[in-house]
């Protein structure tokens, strides 16, 4: 049984990919990128374990999605659970993952079971207002036929989530 340590789950949300999303923050960062709008996901022992066989379950039950996206924190510093997590899903519904690293040795597995990658970490001074990215050095590419079609999707740049215990969560890309 393979666990995969999440930050937090947005199982509608519409500003992270194109169309609507099941987005899965990742717990725990190597890269601490300076300026970076998630840093209470950086801590690896923050957050909360999750199956990774029933969070797979559970995207594929959520109506009126579009996808997945899973973004972080840093999810190739759990390369195997969010391995086999996209594997899992593949084919089954359009998988976005972003990562702070290049495209190379970290990201050539992962690219083999993703529809969608934004690479490159996350860089301050280089804030941009691009679709599905945080800054101009960041590349998005559409890997297969499902990313594709999803390219002219509709997305929102921001969102705000109010949670049941009142707390706010502000998501999306910067604008």
């Amino acid at each position: 049984m393979s666990t995969l340590r999440v930050n937090y789950i947005g199982k509608q949300l519409h500003a992270q990919g194109p169309g609507t999303r099941y987005t899965i923050w990742v717990q725990g960062c190597s890269i601490h990128c300076p300026g970076c709008s998630n840093v209470d996901t950086w801590d690896p022992a923050g957050g909360t374990e999750y199956d990774v066989q029933e969070l797979v379950k559970d995207i594929l039950a959520t109506k009126g999605i579009d996808g997945v996206t899973i973004t972080g924190g840093e999810p190739l510093d759990q390369f195997e659970p969010v391995y086999e997590l996209c594997l899992s899903l593949f084919g089954k519904i359009c998988i976005f993952l972003t990562t702070g690293y290049y495209k190379g040795p970290e990201t050539v597995h992962i690219e083999t079971v993703t529809d969608i990658i934004c690479t490159g970490p996350f860089e301050q001074d280089k804030i941009c207002k691009d679709e599905w990215r945080g800054t101009s050095n960041q590349i998005v590419e559409f890997l297969t036929d499902c990313g594709r079609a999803q390219k002219s999707m509709p997305s929102a740049y921001k969102e705000i989530i109010i949670s049941p215990d009142g707390s706010v969560i502000e998501t999306g890309f910067h604008v």
